[in-house]
């Protein structure tokens, strides 16, 4: 009896573990038809197909260069537009296109029927208070004192307002120069960039007689092209190109609105140009060294492929010869590589060979979604 018992045990015994190995197998292979494909090469593959393979760092990629054509322009800060600011007729140029000036330099002699009467009462101003000065407030009378002081002041001030010196007031009261003759000079440091006037011409009020700029520093207005994400922040590091000269710059404003013609971004970069080297007018490259966004890396652009529904793609080595697809955001773009979120720092990744890689998934009908 006891080896029947002991017999029937052994034949019904293996049925419940049996049942579990089958059930078993069937669930892990249910779980791999969910999992990503995988792209397996033996070593003389990948040796044919010369795959190469980079373990992604931030090390050494705190920064990004973005190269964009520029055109050089004057500092609208440090230009100086030098009007007439009274009917006036050239009569003497002192300053010509190109030269650089400096301050209180003479750019031309004009005369005006108006600086002429202004003159006139100027001097007399200026002799009616040197004479109630030295005789004193209590010896001619507040009101006389006063009345006096602010006649004068208010001739010089508009005199001052036409464009005259100090010392070309202190001429006037001297009663030196001629009458209506005055010096229109040059405000600050700085090249003649444009003059708008022959000698014996009548100007009227406003009209503007030159422009300087001073050339010490420029500005270069960079184009970038619009892409989402992009910000240039003030102070951002540049290099200015023009031909075989470079100059250090600094990015001091950058646009918030694409400019309606060209459909590109507005970057202004403040270029020191100590030694004149530049010239309004230029054309130039800039290369701005931007900072990267926190959890962005970069990879080179073949190492990029496109999966079965049009997303991004990297392959992530598992181990060597074991290759599976990642799906990724591609950000911006850097000369051949590109800045990509989606993938932790230190995975390795496909950086040659990877379209073949894609193209064999593609073959072997895989849908590929791994996020």
């Amino acid at each position: 009896m006891r080896t029947f018992l002991v017999l029937m045990m052994l034949a019904l015994g293996p049925a419940p573990f049996a049942y579990a190995t089958e059930k078993h197998a069937t669930e892990k292979h249910a779980a791999e038809e969910h999992q990503p494909a995988v792209v397996t090469l033996s070593p003389e593959q990948r040796r044919m197909l010369g795959l190469r393979v980079m373990t992604l760092s931030r090390e050494g990629q705190r920064l990004r260069r973005l190269s964009v054509p520029a055109e050089i322009t004057n500092n609208q800060y440090r230009t100086w537009t030098v009007p007439v600011r009274v009917d006036s007729q050239v009569r003497q140029r002192a300053a010509t296109l190109g030269q650089h000036l400096r301050r209180g330099d003479a750019i031309a002699t004009l005369f005006s029927p108006v600086i002429a009467d202004l003159q006139s009462d100027l001097r007399a101003a200026a002799d009616a208070w040197r004479r109630v000065s030295a005789l004193g407030r209590r010896a001619v009378g507040n009101g006389r004192y006063l009345e006096t002081r602010g006649r004068y002041q208010a001739l010089r001030a508009r005199a001052s307002g036409y464009g005259l010196s100090e010392a070309d007031l202190k001429a006037v009261e001297k009663g030196e120069g001629s009458s209506g003759l005055y010096t229109l000079r040059a405000p600050d440091d700085g090249l003649v960039l444009t003059d708008r006037f022959q000698q014996g011409e009548w100007l009227v009020a406003g009209r503007a007689l030159v422009t300087l700029v001073d050339e010490s520093e420029l500005w270069a207005e960079a184009a970038l092209p619009p892409r989402p994400g992009l910000t240039v922040p003030a102070g951002t590091p540049a290099r200015v190109v023009v031909g075989d000269s470079e100059l250090p710059g600094e990015v001091v404003q950058a646009g918030h609105r694409l400019d309606p013609v060209t459909r590109t971004l507005r970057v202004r970069v403040r270029v020191p140009n100590p030694e004149h080297l530049f010239h309004p007018g230029m054309f130039a490259e800039v290369t701005l060294a931007l900072p990267l966004p926190p959890d962005a890396l970069v990879v080179p652009e073949t190492a990029l492929t496109r999966g079965a529904d049009g997303d991004w793609q990297l392959f992530v080595e598992e181990r060597p010869g074991r290759y599976r697809p990642r799906e990724v955001r591609a950000m911006g773009q850097l000369e051949d590589r590109r800045l990509i979120t989606g993938v932790p720092e230190g995975t390795r990744v496909v950086t040659a060979g990877a379209f073949f890689l894609a193209g064999e998934l593609a073959k072997s009908g895989f849908d590929v979604h791994a996020h």
